[in-house]
C-alpha cells in the first residue's frame, strides 16, 4: 500500500461547480482507492500559502486547515509515497521533497499552447508549469492532442512523458427525472433544447453564445438553452443575468447540477454547443456525445475525432450559421448525434485510463 497525495484546485465536494480537472482527480483517487493505496486530496482554489486549503481524507471526510503551512505541519508532504500534481503551484515545496517522493504531474492543459493561441495566459503560471514538468518524474498527458504538443514543445522530456487519455463516467437515463425537467422548464413536443455547460469566461467561448442569444431565442419561440457552469467573468455574467429577464421562458441557467442530474439533462437536450477556444480533451462534449445529443463545436485540433459526427463553425461569425443549421435540420441532427453517440461508447469501450493509472504507482 502506497499513500498518495492529490493536489488539485478543484474536486467535486459539496454543491459548487467543478469541471473536468475535478472530475479526472475524482476518478483517479477512485482508481488508486480501489487498488488498496491511501489517498488523499488537497483542495485549493486560490493555491495560495495563506489561504485555506481542503483535504479529502482517505475515508472520505473533508478536513479543513487555515493555510498550506499549517497542512503541512499535519501531513508533512515527505511522508507520502507520490505526490499527484494537477496545477502548477508550488514547485519550490514539490522540489524539496522529490529524492524521496515520487512526483507526478498530470497537466491537463499545455499553457505555452495557450499563450501561442493569443491569450493571456499569466507569466507565473506558465513558468510553474515549465518548473513542473522539469521536476517532475512523471508526466501524464490527457489526451493524444495534448501528447504531440507536448513532444513538439518540451522533446527533451519525452522519456517522462505517457498517454493517458481522458475517459468519462456516465449515468443512465432516469425516464421519471427526464420528464419532471420538462414540466419544470416547460418543454413541448417540438421545442428544441440545447446546452451549454463549462465556466462562463472567454477562453470557454461562453461569449460567443451568449452574444447570439438574442436573436436566436427571438426568432425561434420554440428554442430553449440551457447553461451550466461558474461564472469567472463579471462582464458576462450582467449580460446573462439581462437575458435571463428578459427570455425567462426560453433561456434557463445553473450555476452547478449534480454529474448524474447533469446527465438527464444531456438526454433530454437536442444540441450541446461548444464554442470554446480552446480545450485538451473536454468532458462535457464526450458526456453530451455519448448522450447522444448533436454537436455543435468550434473545430479545434482535440475535436478532429468527431469531424464526421459533428457540425463545426468557422469563426464567431459563422456561428448562428452553423446553430441554425442543426435547428433546421432535425433529421440531419439527429444522424449525427448517433454518430457522436457510438463514437463515445467505441472509446469509452476501449478506454485503458484505470490501467494505466494504476501502473504509475509502483507495486
Amino acid at each position: 500500500m502506497k499513500r498518495i497525495l492529490l493536489m488539485s484546485f478543484e474536486y467535486p465536494v459539496g454543491k459548487k461547480y467543478c469541471g473536468g480537472v475535478g472530475q479526472m482527480v475524482k476518478l483517479s483517487r477512485e482508481t488508486f482507492k480501489k487498488l488498496g493505496h491511501e489517498v488523499y486530496v488537497l483542495i485549493s482554489p486560490e493555491f495560495q500559502k495563506k489561504y485555506p486549503v481542503r483535504v479529502l481524507m482517505p475515508d472520505g471526510s473533508l478536513k479543513r486547515f487555515p493555510a498550506f503551512s499549517a497542512f503541512r505541519k499535519a501531513l508533512p508532504l515527505d511522508g507520502f509515497d507520490y505526490v499527484i500534481q494537477h496545477f502548477v503551484n508550488w514547485v519550490k515545496e514539490l522540489k524539496k521533497i522529490r529524492k524521496n517522493t515520487r512526483i507526478v504531474y498530470h497537466f491537463h492543459s499545455l499553457l505555452r499552447r495557450e499563450r501561442e493561441s493569443g491569450f493571456r495566459t499569466v507569466n507565473r503560471f506558465l513558468i510553474n508549469q515549465e518548473s513542473m514538468i522539469d521536476i517532475a518524474h512523471r508526466i501524464i498527458c490527457p489526451s493524444r492532442f495534448e501528447y504531440d504538443n507536448f513532444m513538439r514543445y518540451f522533446p527533451e522530456y519525452s522519456d517522462k512523458a505517457m498517454l493517458i487519455e481522458n475517459t468519462i463516467q456516465v449515468h443512465p437515463p432516469q425516464k421519471e427525472d427526464i420528464e419532471q425537467i420538462k414540466q419544470k422548464l416547460s418543454i413541448n413536443e417540438g421545442d428544441v433544447v440545447s446546452i451549454y455547460v463549462g465556466r462562463l469566461e472567454k477562453i470557454k467561448g461562453a461569449e460567443i453564445l451568449i452574444e447570439h442569444l438574442p436573436g436566436l431565442l427571438s426568432e425561434y419561440r420554440n428554442k430553449k438553452v440551457v447553461i451550466v457552469g461558474k461564472v469567472l467573468e463579471r462582464r458576462l455574467f450582467y449580460k446573462l443575468k439581462v437575458l435571463l429577464r428578459r427570455f425567462p421562458r426560453q433561456l434557463f441557467y445553473y450555476k452547478y447540477l449534480e454529474k448524474e442530474t447533469l446527465f438527464q439533462y444531456y438526454y433530454l437536450s437536442d444540441i450541446f454547443v461548444n464554442p470554446s477556444l480552446s480545450e485538451s480533451f473536454s468532458l462535457a462534449t464526450h458526456e453530451s456525445a455519448y448522450c447522444e445529443t448533436a454537436l455543435l463545436l468550434n473545430p479545434l485540433p482535440a475535436f478532429d475525432k468527431f469531424q464526421s459526427s459533428a457540425v463545426f463553425f468557422e469563426g464567431p461569425d459563422k456561428f448562428i450559421e452553423s446553430y441554425k443549421e442543426l435547428i433546421g435540420n432535425g433529421k440531419s441532427a439527429r444522424k449525427l448525434a448517433k454518430k457522436a453517440s457510438n463514437l463515445a461508447k467505441k472509446e469509452m469501450k476501449a478506454s485503458n485510463f484505470y490501467e494505466k493509472l494504476a501502473k504509475i504507482i509502483d507495486s
